[in-house]
């Protein structure tokens, strides 16, 4: 009896150990973790692009994942760019956060391209499709888009780009530093929580 139990907890304490993600293999971590701007909150940069298929799913995981997590988390999307192709999507993205449309057609933009195959990131098929948003003002719009804040933006999309070393999307950096392939929704959430663990253990002096 006794050896079956000590059976039993063996299977169960090298279950927990295989649950917890690796470093190297679940995550990456930066060499020099980066300043974040959210205080007290844990950041979570969710790294995308609007031509990427993958990233509308983890998109829409990440915001219901969102909703289940306390107060100190928050998730701050990030467009890349890769080159001149990608600044006009990028561009897009900045856009609809400057203009306060993040909420209201950010998902559409990804329908957009991906769906409907629309080139958001030419400005001329970005204006027709605007002008087809119901209750939103495209010239307004159009008039951000062109403005120096949004080129800005941009420049400085294309900086963290770089500064973050993301050479594919989706890409997940919980607090700075923990950098995650977010690929597969269900398993990335698993390292996040468990990173999002880390981090608030760290915090509190316990690890």
């Amino acid at each position: 009896m006794k050896a079956l139990l000590l059976l039993c907890w063996f299977v169960l304490a090298l279950g927990a150990a295989q649950a917890q993600p690796t470093v190297g293999k679940d995550y990456l971590v930066l060499p020099k973790p980066h300043p974040v701007s959210s205080g007290d909150q844990i950041e979570v940069a969710e790294f995308f692009s609007y031509p990427c298929r993958y990233c509308q799913a983890q998109d829409v995981a990440i915001s219901a994942w969102l909703k289940t997590q306390p107060a100190d988390v928050r998730v701050v999307r990030k467009h890349v760019v890769w080159g001149k192709p990608m600044e006009g999507y990028a561009r897009v993205f900045a856009t609809l956060s400057a203009a306060g449309l993040t909420e209201r057609l950010h998902g559409a933009a990804f329908q957009a391209v991906q769906r409907d195959k629309v080139h958001l990131g030419n400005e001329a098929e970005f204006e027709k499709w605007l002008r087809r948003q119901p209750g939103v003002d495209a010239a307004k719009t159009m008039a951000v888009y062109r403005s120096f804040a949004v080129k800005a933006q941009v420049e400085a999309a294309a900086k963290f780009t770089k500064d973050y070393r993301i050479s594919s999307t989706p890409m997940l950096v919980v607090d700075g530093k923990y950098v995650i392939a977010a690929a597969q929704p269900m398993q990335t959430r698993k390292v996040l929580d468990a990173l999002l663990s880390k981090v608030r253990a760290q915090r509190n002096g316990q690890a």
